[in-house]
């Protein structure tokens, strides 16, 4: 039996428990702390652990070995290309480009790191490709602390971008890989994948409670009063005469442009090939407008709504909210 999975979002707490298609548990409270562990004081610690403790009595899991989710501006994780070598070699190199690009103390970080593809011949010019994740010790002991003070046993902790990437496997394709944005409340997650490889990763700390603030200040609200503003109008140009929409469209369009930017870089490093698909998900994926908006800044690619739950029974208190259960189904995946 898998581990059940448990995004620890600054919103909000999901857990998924998942064997194969079967879907065995579900659960979703709320976070009203808003902020990622290690910016939580003792107090706001405990706070989390009973939330934990509340989400796992209320899913009807059993507790137990539980994959959870490193919010991802805690680590360091990239996809690196180096010349084909040997695996101790490949080390070595790992570890000289970890010294010279993460910023944490060498001696104070958790490194692992997958082989996402390697040349079957060496020709002198193809490249390793391998996903390096590297966690501050100092973190994962933070994590791992709140995990078993809630009762659970920690299987794994797993930062943000391959969860992601696991969730929606099902949704890519071999040949042309697909970009699944995750629009979260805290920032935006971007990985671009096949159903075999992880192409390239980004986060860009722009948001959900970015928009919310952007609104709050242009028309003078309370964010309570600015938040329902953007659930209401979104992107929307023939609401609000298109009032909420100019606030919001050159903040949207900054991550736009960092998915531009992911994209173009992946088609100049593999000639001839296309990004035949984005997937929007997250709790950002229901803002009105957002579909046609991305659909018109990407006019030569699918844009969907990606559901983790397509296909699969689940309560129907759960319908509908399959983009905001991306994480934890992928933890649990």
């Amino acid at each position: 039996m898998p581990a059940f999975g448990l995004d620890i979002g600054t919103s909000s707490l999901k857990l998924a428990h998942v064997d194969g298609k079967k879907v065995l548990s579900l659960g979703l409270v709320a976070n009203s702390l808003g902020k990622n562990v290690m910016e939580m004081t003792n107090a706001e610690k405990i706070t989390l652990v009973e939330s934990i403790k509340k989400l796992v009595s209320e899913s009807g899991v059993k507790p137990g070995r539980v994959a959870a989710s490193i919010a991802e501006p805690l680590v360091y994780s990239r996809v690196l290309k180096f010349p084909v070598m040997s695996t101790p070699e490949l080390a070595t190199a790992i570890k000289w480009e970890l010294d010279q690009t993460v910023p944490f103390p060498p001696a104070e970080i958790e490194v692992s790191w997958v082989v996402m593809h390697k040349p079957q011949k060496a020709t002198g010019e193809e490249k390793i490709s391998v996903y390096v994740v590297a966690t501050p010790n100092k973190v994962s002991e933070v994590y791992t602390n709140i995990l078993e003070l809630a009762g659970l046993e920690p299987e794994r902790l797993e930062n943000e971008f391959p969860a992601l990437w696991r969730a929606f496997i099902p949704q890519l394709f071999d040949q042309n890989p697909g970009l699944v944005m995750n629009l979260g409340a805290a920032g935006t997650l971007m990985v671009l994948g096949s159903k075999e490889l992880i192409h390239g990763n980004y986060y860009i700390p722009v948001g959900g409670n970015a928009l919310t603030k952007f609104i709050a200040d242009a028309f003078n609200l309370p964010l309570l009063q600015a938040e329902n503003y953007k659930r209401t109008y979104g992107l929307a140009k023939d609401q609000l005469e298109g009032k909420v929409y100019a606030v919001l469209k050159p903040v949207v369009d900054n991550i736009v442009g960092e998915a531009k930017k992911l994209i173009v870089s992946f088609q100049n490093e593999n000639q001839g090939a296309v990004v035949n698909r984005i997937v929007l998900t997250g709790g950002g994926s229901y803002l009105a407008g957002i579909l046609p908006f991305m659909t018109e800044n990407f006019p030569n690619t699918e844009v969907i709504i990606g559901d983790v739950f397509s296909g699969l029974t689940i309560p129907d208190k759960f319908r509908g909210l399959g983009p905001i259960f991306d994480l934890a189904f992928g933890l649990s995946a």
